[in-house]
């Protein structure tokens, strides 16, 4: 009864990084780099799993270091803002997702890049703007002298 116990017990403790993990790997896929640069699915698809091994990695991580990261984080917690605290507190498992993102997901771009990317058109991401120029500066004229007479 009491191993059992014991065992339901750390999950509370676990449960501490399960908010931040999945917000950074999804931020990590949509922004770094965004599927507008043209990755195709399955690189996208190594970056994530490189991202969950690394997340996971780092959440425990959290836990093990939060007897250090919770003091500094409430002696930091003044002067840096709302989410500094949290941001303090869960950078191991944010910085392992990243991490873990760019080790697991960089060999399967450089296949990409060799093999494809580098022999096909590129996609240009940013929108095609027409220049408009802007209206000249206006130099304020000044009044002619007042004169007395």
């Amino acid at each position: 009864m009491i191993r059992r116990l014991s065992r339901w017990s750390v999950l509370p403790i676990l449960m501490c990084t399960s908010c931040t993990i999945p917000n950074t790997i999804e931020m990590l896929g949509d922004q770094s780099p965004p599927p507008e640069f043209g990755r195709p699915g399955w690189v996208r698809a190594f970056a994530g799993v490189g991202g969950w091994a690394g997340g996971i990695i780092g959440g425990v991580a959290s836990i093990a270091t939060l007897p250090i990261t919770y003091p500094l984080s409430l002696w930091a917690d003044e002067g840096l803002g709302d989410h500094s605290a949290d941001e303090l507190i869960l950078a191991p498992a944010v910085s392992m997702a990243a991490v873990g993102h760019a080790i697991i997901g960089l060999p399967a771009d450089l296949l990409d890049w060799t093999f494809r990317r580098a022999w096909v058109e590129p996609i240009d991401p940013v929108t095609d703007f027409t220049r408009t120029p802007l209206d000249g500066f206006v130099v304020p004229k000044l009044a002619p002298p007042k004169t007395d007479g």
